[in-house]
């Protein structure tokens, strides 16, 4: 027996009972000391309760939010004021990214802003685009008004451009005797109730462009008076009447500074298209660069013919991003993408 008892296999398996034993002691105790500890520190509403391990009772009073007057602490980057200024300074590093390195400058870390973000311009522009007839000023007729009231008929047309070849004949119109003789006039008046318009023809592509013969190109494609005449009648669908006037005055005199621009690039030897004019002959490709002249060299001289100046700039860049979407011109017109 005593052989047995003595056995190391014996000793090293009373000593293992032994440790289990101790650390379930030592647990039990653990749990004591967390309960204890649990119910010494006891919160009674806005008094908190303390209870040493000497059994002495401390009590503090814990300041509600409206009690505290003394934040003199206040963040220059919001509205809300700290007790001291560690806390500020904690504040403004989690809330606001600030950080002072060695040479005194802000340093902002994280996320920029939504508004610190730069912007894609083609986005902006096309974003511009699509909003523009939303504006007070230009958008349609409210749902309440009569079909006469909104609709821009042919008649309303007629006299919008009556009233403008009267108000300028003496600066553009010499040469015609009146409204009728205008080819402008005579394009509009001949398709605006056509389903399909007959305004597609050969025209020449550019100034520049040439074939192998030496010729200037020609494309198949609506001429500049087309063009106009087709933005004219998608958007007198969108808008008012009081704004169509504003549309179609500037269509005329943009028609007209076009013309006098570049008079000189419809040779003599081209003797069918002498007797017309640029407009007529050409494609769009040359507008965007004409813009600049005709703000500052055809409207400014003339008092801007009584259009608003700030309106005039928006919808030139209107009309330039109409041509550049429906890919009747290849060039951007960089004022839209400011």
């Amino acid at each position: 027996m005593n052989t047995i008892l003595n056995s190391p296999e014996k000793q090293i398996n009373l000593s293992n009972s032994e440790n289990t034993k101790a650390n379930e002691r030592d647990s039990l105790d653990k749990d004591e000391n967390i309960q204890n500890n649990h119910e010494n520190h006891l919160n009674y509403g806005n008094d908190i309760i303390y209870q040493n391990n000497n059994g002495e009772i401390t009590k503090r009073h814990r300041r509600r939010k409206d009690e505290i007057t003394d934040r003199n602490f206040q963040c220059p980057d919001c509205d809300k004021c700290y007790l001291s200024g560690p806390a500020l300074t904690t504040h403004r590093k989690t809330k606001h990214g600030y950080e002072i390195n060695y040479t005194g400058e802000k340093k902002i870390r994280g996320r920029p802003k939504k508004e610190d973000i730069p912007q894609n311009p083609t986005f902006v522009a096309q974003n511009k685009y699509n909003s523009f007839f939303k504006n007070e000023m230009r958008k349609p007729p409210s749902l309440d008004q009569t079909i006469n009231d909104k609709t821009i008929t042919l008649e309303i047309i007629k006299n919008n451009l009556c009233d403008i070849f009267r108000q300028c004949h003496k600066q553009l119109f010499v040469k015609y005797n009146n409204v009728e003789n205008y080819p402008f006039y005579k394009l509009i008046i001949e398709n605006w109730e056509k389903e399909i318009p007959n305004i597609e023809q050969e025209c020449f592509y550019d100034d520049n462009q040439k074939n192998n013969n030496g010729e200037l190109k020609k494309i198949k494609s609506p001429c500049i008076d087309g063009l106009f005449y087709l933005y004219l009648r998608e958007f007198s669908k969108k808008t008012n009447k009081d704004y169509f006037w504003f549309i179609i005055k500037f269509v005329v005199l943009f028609r007209e500074c076009i013309n006098q621009k570049k008079e000189e690039f419809v040779k003599e030897e081209m003797m069918t298209e002498k007797k017309r004019n640029y407009s007529q002959i050409y494609n769009a490709e040359a507008i965007p660069e004409m813009c600049n002249d005709f703000y500052i060299e055809f409207m400014e001289p003339n008092e801007f013919y009584g259009l608003n100046q700030s309106e005039l700039i928006e919808l030139i860049q209107h009309f330039c991003y109409w041509l550049y979407c429906n890919q009747y011109t290849q060039s951007h017109l960089t004022l839209l993408q400011n």
